[in-house]
This record gives C-alpha cells, structure tokens and sequence, in this order.
C-alpha cells in the first residue's frame, strides 16, 4: 500500500492496490459474506501485487469461496480478478477463468470499468462456488492411472507450461507420499489439487495466471472424459425417439 501510485498520462490509467482492497472488501460485506482470511503478496518491490479473500459463509467441507485478484503499477501485466476456491485441507488455491473473472490492460475505461464489475462479480460469487464445487465432484468421477498422471504432468510443463521443474519435483514427491488427503485417491482431483499445491511456490506475478490455467486444464479433460458418455446418452435418446 505504500509503493507509489504511478502518475496517469493520456495512454496509462493505474488503479490502486490500496483502492481494490478496500473495494473488495467493501463488496464482500455488502454481498452478505464473512470474511475469512485476507492474503497479500508481491514482487518487483509492489509493483505487482496480488490479494486474495477466502469467505467462510460460502463453504462446504472441502473448500470454501475465495475472491482473488493481480494488479501491476510496472505496465507490464493487466489488472485480473477471478473468483476461486481454497481447498481446507492445505490452504491450496483453485482459480476458475469461466465465470465471474475479468482481465483489463490499464488504459481506457479500466479506472471506470473496475468498481462497478468487481461489486458485480463479488454479488454472483456464490453462482460460481456452486459452478465449481460441480467441477471438483466431476474431477473425483475421473480416474487416471499411472501412465495418465505421467502423460498429464509432461503436458502441464512441457505445452502449457504452466508448472517448472521444482514444481515438478513437488509433484513427484505428492504422488510418492502425499502431504494431505484429498479422498479421491487415483482421480483427476487429487492430482489437481498435488499441483496447486506445487504451484505455492509460483512467484507472485504469475500466480494468478498460472492458476487460471491449471483449472482450465484440469476441467477441460475432466470434460473430454465425460464428453464420449454425454455423446452415447444422447444418441441413444434420440434412438428411443424414433
């Protein structure tokens, strides 16, 4: 909060991080949340800095809502907001691009754009929650093998890149003797939730991002696998049509 603020100019208009905690805060009081936990980090001496707010009313067992968002004064990365999960068990974070989440070069209408979207996203945050508990269950129906998790783990680092080497090495280790117990043994979920806790050690300008696609990755092919069944069931409900 004490890093300077840049000056704006004709092509730069910044936001403050002091303005979105207080924004974000205010918001998750008017939407009728309890705030849990609020964490900061930053890099490049706060020129970059994220936030992240874990509500404790919008919860079930496993996990519980959490609203994140990045902001740069470097003009280097956009201002992102997104709505997420915290998994219980080991403070893990899930950050879900699909709904509820916005990303804005600061030019424009951004200093206009930001409050305005940011109370509405926070008001629909419990729609995304619900979106996303739907994803975890369907990651836990979708069981991988050795083989898949080794196929899985080279694609994160080596296409999507979105894991390193020590991460990799974190993986490795979850998959040898695991630090938590997510009750999904062998499926989709247990290895994505061994990942995120991997990705801890993100540095923090590109925590965010990282996390967007990892969900993304992970509720993709938990689609792909469910995709051929959905294909069956329908031609076969058109089959009892005619």
């Amino acid at each position: 909060m004490n890093t300077p603020v840049p000056v704006q100019t004709r092509t730069y208009k910044p936001v403050s991080h002091s303005s979105l905690i207080d924004l974000t805060l205010n918001s998750i009081e008017k939407a009728g949340f309890t705030l849990d936990k609020e964490t900061y980090s930053s890099a490049v001496d706060g020129q970059i800095a994220n936030g992240r707010f874990s509500i404790s009313n919008v919860a079930d067992s496993e996990m519980q809502l959490q609203i994140g968002w990045q902001n740069s004064y470097n003009k280097q990365l956009t201002l992102k907001f997104a709505i997420g999960t915290r998994i219980l068990v080991c403070s893990n974070g899930c950050v879900s691009g699909d709904f509820g989440a916005f990303k804005k070069k600061h030019v424009g209408e951004i200093q206009s754009f930001t409050p305005g979207a940011i109370i509405d996203y926070i008001a629909q945050a419990g729609e995304a929650f619900t979106l996303m508990q739907n994803q975890r269950e369907s990651m836990k129906q979708v069981q991988i093998t050795k083989r898949t998790k080794a196929e899985l783990i080279g694609r994160m680092m080596l296409e999507e890149q979105f894991i390193s080497s020590t991460q990799l090495n974190i993986i490795s280790r979850e998959l040898k003797a695991p630090t938590h117990d997510y009750n999904a043994k062998d499926s989709l979920w247990e290895l994505y939730n061994y990942t995120t806790f991997a990705m801890k050690e993100t540095h923090p300008s590109l925590w965010m991002e990282s996390h967007i696609k990892a969900h993304k990755f992970f509720n993709d092919y938990a689609y792909d696998q469910s995709a051929p069944w959905e294909s069956e069931e329908k031609a076969l409900v058109q089959l009892s049509i005619f």
